[in-house]
């Protein structure tokens, strides 16, 4: 305790503080008792106490009790508006100067924690079997109860925060935050009148602005009957406006900054009987205007009516001038210390009201006899609220004194040149968040047939199938690259018992170790790359958390493309690296050996041009047939290996037989490259119904800023109509961020990276090539080899993102270096610094709550609540129906899983069965049959067993779920020579 401080501090004030919080939480009595919805009857205070001694009937003190219940609960209205005379009294002298604004840190911080408790309360209190597990000490089942009701989330936490209704109190705080803000402004306005009188008429004029309205605004002037009974109607004449009165916390904060300047004329033994009298006079016209009904809380009452404003002023004039000059130092220090609580006193109060008044009601069922308890109920709850209070200033004190503690930290390090730690910590912090959010993320979701599609492939694989002849899907490259990870996971375990888990575990390990390598090639561009990278470790295509050629196909390419940019082409690691990992991305899209063509075609090029002065990017040393060639050897290294792999179990000839069927996928139809080219444009510009018109506008802004010379004068318009763009797609796809949509997020910073990329003056040309260039390539080979249009189109984006946010970080990095040429220069380069921030906060927002809501056709995590506890899906987390379903197909293959091990076909859509049987061989063209279950599907089968008749079934398996025609197809399998055993789920055959 600062003792220098103490002695000049005014305790009044504290006095004040605590006595607002005080009446505050004496309202709140009133609030919780049942007292608005008392009826106001009975004899009068003096004719009932007197009546009830006479007679001894107790019923007669109705009247008198609530008679001390009205002019109680007209004291405590002074609560709200003493806390706003204190403002104005306390911060009348603040000027805006450097440093203001920090003020009201600790007010902020106080909030959002009392936010957090009372939303902690609730999620616990208002479920009834949340709050039975708490008091029992279960909490695994009370967190279960508050998971399983999905009130309470990161995003209603959020919301709560921004709409001021987690802490239940929190209104005052939506109100003060303007009036802070605004103040240094008021000051200006007050103190800029020169004389005591000119301050005195604007008090007065927002005191008749505001105040008088409530009284003269409140009769009926047209009724009689309204006079003897004031319940009876709610119509009354307007005299005066009334259309200001919601400035009424400006009037309050004048009036603050008037009596501390000057006080008031008025004795105190004069105040203190004007203020009983306007309390007696006040609490007898309440009595008035309610007999007969509950409660009238009139315009009159509230925190802008006339009697709270003047019994207000005069209970802070009667307060202030307690002299505390010789006080003890305890008593000050005391003081102070209980005033600094007020503000999460009062915010807090909500948990102790709720727990304390419903007690109180159970077990005082009267209303008029619950009076008497305010001794002790509003001072437990003060005491409560207090406690509370003190334990959320100790941890603002704390966050404020981290955030001194690195912002002296960053600062130093700036200053030395050692500002990239830090921002390697902020990158370490942000992943960390990431993982902690992908790991629980994890286990859920047991939607659709494509996730254990894509272990069926390296499944078949590790069985000694051979690519193209004996599987047909044209995705199946990429099960190559799983090969090793599904032998491995058999060996191991010697079953596929959980493979499903175990895959979405590698995929996170993968995934976040390519995040780190990326941001480590990437990190010299500055700190916004660290949300670049951040960003894309949140993102999953389709939020199928495994290795997929989707998921794959993207981490390859991007790895590649970084490692290829940022090599030192005078060392030949990184180059071979970049090749590996580019061949890698081929076999998940064959397509891309189309980049690989081209970058030959770039390096012939470059030898032609090298020694122009073309500054462009095909000039660089990755265009150097020594980087190609180190390329080409990674990528060949992988293709050796993947040749040998398929050569060994299969002929030439027997490939190039089988691949016209291949192409017959009734899924993937042939069509011209000039339908995909222009279905490619159609299914971008057609993304939404209103998207065209961001396109229209950006292309113009576009086509404005590249016929602008002095473009990079103007970078910071640039910017903003950028950020604009981005924010109004993101805002326009929000809608689907929960359903098949959920890729589409990936496309809007496309807007930033392209305007970023014109703008820089020393331009990343390597990444431009190597990432961005070749992001936008591989969204047309996705669409030119899917059947996904859009969806897989957008995903693609997420490579060209990784580029953009470097762009970006550039482009203000340039903006910080040399000003633009614009009229307000500072203000457009902080407003576009500003957008900038919020478009990456809304972003990261979008995709934190795309995974945290969406899962892949399956109900949102916390509808997910059983468990699969067998088989290749053990252990993953999805809805009753879904495991019942799975439970009810594992256990009827039981009787398959106990013969001999032979070749078996699922004439199903599901694929996880393929891999329930472990050893059996597959005798499919591929797991995934497709929707059709038809004439074409079984036309594809009886080709592929005659071009394959080493793969004829030995065991046919038909759920009866299945769409086929059973009264044609059992008659023609019989005749094959099966046998059919019938169970309630399917059909089961064997060949004699």
């Amino acid at each position: 305790m600062d003792i220098k401080k103490l002695e000049r501090r005014n305790s009044s004030m504290d006095i004040l503080r605590i006595v607002a919080a005080f009446t505050v939480l004496s309202v709140h009595f009133f609030l919780h008792n049942g007292f608005y919805s008392e009826p106001v009857t009975g004899m009068g205070p003096i004719e009932g106490i007197v009546d009830s001694i006479a007679t001894g009937n107790g019923d007669s003190l109705h009247g008198p009790l609530m008679f001390l219940a009205l002019a109680m609960r007209t004291l405590f209205s002074v609560c709200v508006p003493l806390f706003m005379i204190l403002t104005g009294y306390l911060m009348s002298h603040k000027e805006l100067k450097k440093g203001y604004y920090k003020g009201i840190r600790k007010t902020v911080i106080i909030f959002v924690l009392a936010t957090f408790a009372c939303m902690i309360f609730k999620s616990v209190h208002e479920n009834p079997t949340a709050k039975a597990a708490f008091y029992s000490a279960d909490y695994f089942a009370m967190f279960g109860a508050i998971a399983e009701s999905g009130k309470y989330n990161f995003i209603n936490y959020l919301f709560s925060i921004l709409d001021f209704t987690g802490a239940n109190y929190s209104w005052y705080i939506e109100m003060y935050i303007g009036l802070f803000l605004i103040a240094p402004f008021l000051n200006l306005a007050y103190n800029k009148l020169g004389s005591k009188k000119h301050k005195q008429i604007l008090v007065v004029t927002m005191v008749c602005l505001t105040i008088l309205p409530t009284l003269f605004n409140i009769f009926n002037f047209q009724s009689a009957e309204w006079w003897v009974t004031p319940t009876s109607s709610d119509e009354f004449q307007k005299l005066i406006p009334a259309y200001w009165m919601g400035l009424y916390p400006i009037t309050y904060y004048f009036a603050g900054a008037y009596l501390r300047e000057y006080g008031l004329r008025l004795k105190t033994g004069a105040a203190a009987a004007l203020f009983v009298g306007t309390l007696l006079a006040s609490t007898i016209f309440n009595w008035f205007r309610s007999y007969g009904g509950g409660f009238k809380t009139g315009i009159y009452g509230f925190w802008y009516g006339f009697y709270p404003f003047v019994l207000s002023v005069l209970l802070f004039l009667l307060i202030s001038r307690i002299k505390t000059d010789n006080w003890k130092p305890g008593v000050k220090s005391v003081l102070w210390q209980v005033s600094d609580l007020a503000l999460g006193i009062y915010l807090c109060s909500y948990i102790f009201d709720t727990l304390i008044y419903e007690n109180l009601r159970v077990n005082v069922p009267i209303m008029v006899d619950r009076i008497p308890y305010y001794l002790l109920t509003v001072p437990a709850c003060f005491m409560c609220s207090m406690l509370l209070s003190f334990i959320l200033n100790l941890l603002a004190k704390l966050i404020i004194k981290l955030y001194e503690f690195l912002k002296k930290l960053v600062i130093e390090e700036i200053n030395r040149g050692g500002f990239m730690k830090w921002q390697d910590f902020l990158f370490a912090a942000l992943m960390c968040f990431g993982l902690v959010l992908s790991i629980w993320k994890l286990p859920y979701g047991f939607g659709g047939s494509d996730e254990a599609f894509y272990l069926t492939v390296p499944h078949r694989l590790s069985l000694g199938d051979a690519l193209f002849t004996d599987e047909w899907h044209v995705s199946q490259l990429s099960g190559f690259l799983l090969v090793p990870f599904v032998s491995l996971f058999r060996l191991i375990t010697g079953s596929t018992d959980g493979i499903m888990i175990a895959a979405r575990v590698l995929y996170l390990v993968f995934h976040t170790g390519a995040a780190v390598l990326i941001y480590s090639r990437l990190r010299k561009y500055g700190f916004i790359t660290v949300f670049g990278c951040a960003l894309y470790y949140l993102y999953t295509p389709f939020n199928i958390m495994a290795l997929s050629y989707n998921t794959m196909g993207i981490e390859l390419l991007l790895v590649a493309g970084v490692l290829l940019a940022t090599a030192d082409y005078s060392k030949k690691l990184l180059p071979i690296l970049s090749g590996l990992a580019f061949a890698g991305a081929v076999l998940c899209n064959p397509y891309l050996i189309s980049c690989f063509l081209l970058y030959g075609v770039c390096v012939g090029v470059h030898y032609a041009i090298r020694k122009t002065n073309l500054g462009c990017v095909i000039t660089k040393k990755m265009f150097s047939l020594r980087t190609f060639l180190f390329f080409t050897a990674g990528a060949a290294a992988l293709a050796v290996i993947f040749l040998i792999f398929t050569l060994t179990r299969t002929g030439i000839s027997d490939i190039f037989a089988n691949i016209p069927e291949m192409l017959k996928d009734p899924e993937h139809p042939s069509v011209t490259f000039g339908q995909k080219f222009s279905s490619y444009f159609t299914s971008i510009f057609n993304m939404t119904p209103h998207f065209k018109y961001v396109i229209y506008g950006y292309f113009a802004m576009l086509v404005f800023m590249i016929f602008d010379r002095k473009r990079r004068l103007h970078r910071a318009v640039y910017l903003c109509l950028s950020c604009a763009a981005m924010g109004i797609t993101t805002i326009m796809l929000l809608p689907g961020l929960s359903s098949t949509t959920y890729n589409y997020i990936m496309l809007p910073m496309l807007f930033l990276g392209i305007t970023s990329y014109i703008l820089i003056k020393n331009k990343p040309r390597e990444l431009f090539a190597a990432v961005f260039v070749t992001g936008i390539i591989y969204s047309f080979c996705l669409h030119y080899g899917s059947n996904q249009m859009i969806y897989c189109i957008t995903s693609a984006m997420t490579v060209t993102n990784v580029a953009s946010f470097v762009f970006l970080a550039q482009l203000t990095k340039e903006m910080r270096e040399t000003p633009d040429n614009l009229t307000y220069t500072n203000a457009m380069r902080i407003l576009s610094y500003l957008l900038v921030g919020v478009i990456i906060a809304f972003q990261g927002g979008v995709q934190i709550t795309a995974k945290t809501y969406h899962v892949f056709w399956d109900s949102a995590p916390d509808a997910l609540t059983s468990e699969i506890e067998q088989g290749p899906a053990a252990g993953i987390l999805t809805t009753e129906t879904n495991v019942n379903n799975y439970n009810t197909m594992y256990n009827d293959l039981a009787q398959l899983r106990a013969k001999e091990p032979d070749n078996i076909l699922f004439m199903s859509f599901e694929t996880w069965p393929y891999l329930s049987m472990n050893d059996f061989p597959y005798a499919t063209f591929s797991a995934w049959t497709g929707n059709e279950q038809g004439e074409i599907t079984l036309s594809r089968l009886r080709t592929y067993f005659e071009m394959n008749p080493d793969k004829t079934p030995k065991y046919i398996y038909i759920p009866k779920s299945a769409k086929w025609n059973i009264n044609t197809l059992l008659p023609e399998l019989k005749s094959k020579g099966y046998t059919v055993s019938e169970t309630q789920v399917s059909y089961q055959l064997e060949k004699n």
